[in-house]
């Protein structure tokens, strides 16, 4: 049995630029401790890992500071020095093709097998807990790169454990972009047990003949639309049989919470609640809905709320409407004044309070519902 961990993506060195410069130092070496945490799981005995595949956009950009470089080799060296395999495949941001990309400037003391060729070969034969195992791989390179002539991928003949790595788009349709399209047809033809990807940021898994292709999705968050998993991907193989395994890593918490504020009157009132999930370590995003009895200023809801957390985001598909404009369009010849007229007469003449109060909220909710649906303006 071999067991691997299959990383990609790390973007280390990334830095938001949606918060205070302060802030992002602070969340640029939190995430970039991401490798040393990866490397501590790599050596627990416990984990039985014997070697570790690294497959593309380990750094944010090709040419990352020095001092990051000397830090990720060291932790690399962690690895090698343990005797675990490590294996390096260069991705689109931090790209081999320029003169002082990482990969060509620290070639030399770069730890383990660093993949250096434009199009794919076989790069390394490895004996791994007693099997042998073959790598393939390569490193887009621009000018020396031909996605439009790989028709077909190497595999040895030899016996053993044959395992692809490639950093690049597996059956993507969209528009090309500098990474390396990947046709899980012509993967199918080589016969890879595992093909380790990078490049795509959320998980995937996909059967590419009897073996299978998997994407680890990227570890740490960058934003709510690129949140991070949150756990490490281990790929165990004995023979045929390939398991994806995943375990938790500590990365910075991050939240997303829908709040309904039908109800609220007041701007203190939402300030209040959202309060209570104050965290200084939380990246938080509120997504307001409803229909309150105040108008939303969602940047001013950021600045009173960033006291209380890393980062706040607030996404606002509430609905307010004044008396004024109700006025309005109560005055208004159509279906929707018809309709906001009727409600708001039977809600004057109910007799309960009860009564009154759910047929102004369902006045409210059902020109919110119009609203949503391009049917009302002002």
């Amino acid at each position: 049995m071999v067991r691997l961990l299959h990383l990609a993506d790390l973007h280390l060195g990334w830095e938001p630029k949606y918060i205070t410069q302060e802030k992002r130092q602070k969340r640029r070496q939190t995430r970039d401790k991401v490798l040393r945490k990866a490397v501590d799981f790599a050596l627990e005995a416990g984990n039985e890992i014997h070697g570790v595949l690294l497959v593309g956009d380990l750094f944010e950009k090709y040419n990352p500071e020095k001092v990051l470089v000397d830090e990720v080799i060291r932790q690399l060296e962690r690895l090698t020095c343990a005797g675990k395999f490590l294996l390096t495949v260069p991705g689109n941001h931090d790209e081999i093709t320029y003169n002082n990309s990482v990969y060509r400037e620290a070639r030399n003391r770069w730890p383990g097998y660093l993949v250096t060729n434009p199009m794919p070969e076989k790069v390394l034969r490895e004996e791994i807990n007693g099997i042998p195992v073959y790598f393939y791989s390569m490193a887009y390179t621009g000018g020396l790169t031909f996605p439009g002539k790989i028709h077909k991928y190497p595999r040895m003949p030899e016996e053993g454990l044959h395992i692809g790595c490639f950093h690049g788009s597996l059956d993507w349709e969209g528009i090309p972009d500098r990474s390396l399209p990947l046709n899980s047809k012509v993967l199918e033809k080589a016969g890879y047990h595992y093909i380790a990807l990078g490049h795509y940021h959320t998980p995937l898994q996909k059967s590419i003949g009897e073996g299978k292709g998997v994407y680890p999705g990227a570890l740490e968050f960058k934003s709510f639309h690129d949140r991070g998993t949150g756990e490490l991907t281990v790929a165990e193989i004995q023979g045929k049989n390939i398991r994806v395994l995943k375990y938790p890593i500590e990365i910075q918490p991050h939240q997303e919470k829908t709040m309904d504020i039908t109800g609220l009157e007041t701007f203190e009132e939402l300030l209040e609640q959202c309060k209570e999930d104050r965290d200084n370590d939380l990246l938080m995003k509120y997504r307001l809905s409803g229909t309150p009895g105040f108008s939303i200023d969602e940047e001013e809801l950021k600045d009173r709320l960033s006291p209380y957390f890393f980062y706040v985001e607030v996404e606002n598909e509430s609905h307010y409407f004044s008396d004024d404009f109700l006025e309005k369009i109560m005055e208004e010849p159509t279906i929707r004044g018809i309709f906001a007229k009727g409600l708001k007469k039977r809600a004057e003449e109910s007799e309960s309070e009860e009564e009154k109060a759910i047929l102004e909220q369902a006045l409210l909710e059902g020109l919110a519902a119009i609203k949503g649906r391009g049917g009302l303006h002002g």
